[in-house]
């Protein structure tokens, strides 16, 4: 799938393929929108300071998610990368293509960008699933660890709890880097195509990509926490712990279903059903409706800043790292 995708941008002029892509983007948020129920936030009171640093905590995440990416090439062995501010560039644009729809076509067209900075088109495919896989199992796994130790777990429904827990346990199989290597091994022998060494993973990547991913999951889940606040002052501190594993689990799901955009209900049910556990579904409903609007505001200002910055400086040739 990935290949096919990165076929028809091959086709395309460049300029013409930004334009595409930007229109793809503002379609597939309108139809998003659409459909979202606005009347629920007509009573919202905010706190929009609380909300200025919920904001600013989730941004870093973003930024977070590129240092990974950047982390994994180099355990895999890149020696030149663009500077990071360009790399920003590039993972914040293919960021949004989550929208198109979907997981394939965030990494499709991260591969396109990025490989015309002399960056092995196989070293950023390999780079990407396992950033995609891992980021699904570190913040899986974190988030099973921190709800299983509190009480309000045990009025989650059973289906979803086993749902995370068959999800955990493909995404830590398939990543063990013998399996993954096998597999990638086996997806290019059935398009006929060549496998090289660039297509191996390997301990050292999948050892930090993990614990960076880990440590994203507080700093993503603190940002959740803060928003959860600045829309009900009465969220008491004793569920900060629990809103991290709500928001790491849900979010990690919503990524695992590759041809949903951005995970668009998935993601949502999921989240609303854990949350309800620590608070009035009506309340729920609400932070669950409002965050997936606030993360897509997030999104778009993630590539505004990057854009911005990126253009500061002419010299965007890669740098030895």
């Amino acid at each position: 799938m990935i290949q096919k995708l990165l076929g028809y941008y091959r086709r395309i002029p460049k300029r013409v393929t930004s334009v595409l892509f930007i229109i793809a983007v503002v379609v597939f948020l309108v139809l998003y929108l659409k459909d979202t129920d606005f009347g629920r936030l007509r009573h919202l009171h905010i706190d929009w300071w609380l909300l200025l640093a919920a904001s600013a905590w989730t941004l870093a995440f973003r930024y977070w998610m590129v240092l990974i990416w950047r982390v994994i090439l180099r355990a895999l062995g890149s020696e030149h990368l663009p500077p990071f501010r360009v790399m920003s560039y590039v993972y914040a644009k293919a960021w949004l293509s989550r929208y198109i729809p979907g997981t394939v076509t965030w990494i499709a067209a991260r591969i396109y960008m990025a490989s015309s900075y002399g960056i092995s088109k196989s070293r950023l495919m390999v780079s990407s699933l396992l950033e995609g896989a891992m980021q699904v199992a570190a913040s899986t796994i974190v988030s099973m660890i921190i709800l299983g130790l509190n009480p309000h777990f045990d009025l989650v429904p059973l289906v979803a709890k086993v749902l995370v827990v068959i999800v955990s346990i493909i995404s830590l199989v398939v990543l063990f880097p013998p399996i993954f290597n096998r597999l990638m091994y086996i997806a290019f022998s059935v398009f006929k195509r060549q496998p090289n060494r660039d297509l191996h993973i390997n301990g050292k990547a999948v050892g930090w990509s993990f614990v960076l991913f880990a440590i994203g999951t507080f700093i993503n889940g603190t940002g959740a926490f803060l928003l959860i606040l600045s829309i009900d002052p009465t969220t008491s501190l004793a569920t900060y712990l629990y809103i991290i594993g709500a928001f790491g689990i849900s979010g990690a799901i919503g990524i695992a279903v590759p041809f949903l955009p951005s995970g668009l209900g998935v993601r949502d049910g999921i989240l609303l059903v854990l949350l309800a556990a620590i608070m009035p579904k009506e309340v729920a409903l609400v932070v669950t409706v409002f965050s997936r609007l606030w993360l897509m505001a997030i999104d778009v200002l993630f590539l505004g800043a990057a854009a911005g910055v990126k253009h500061l400086k002419a010299d965007d040739h890669p740098e030895k790292v």
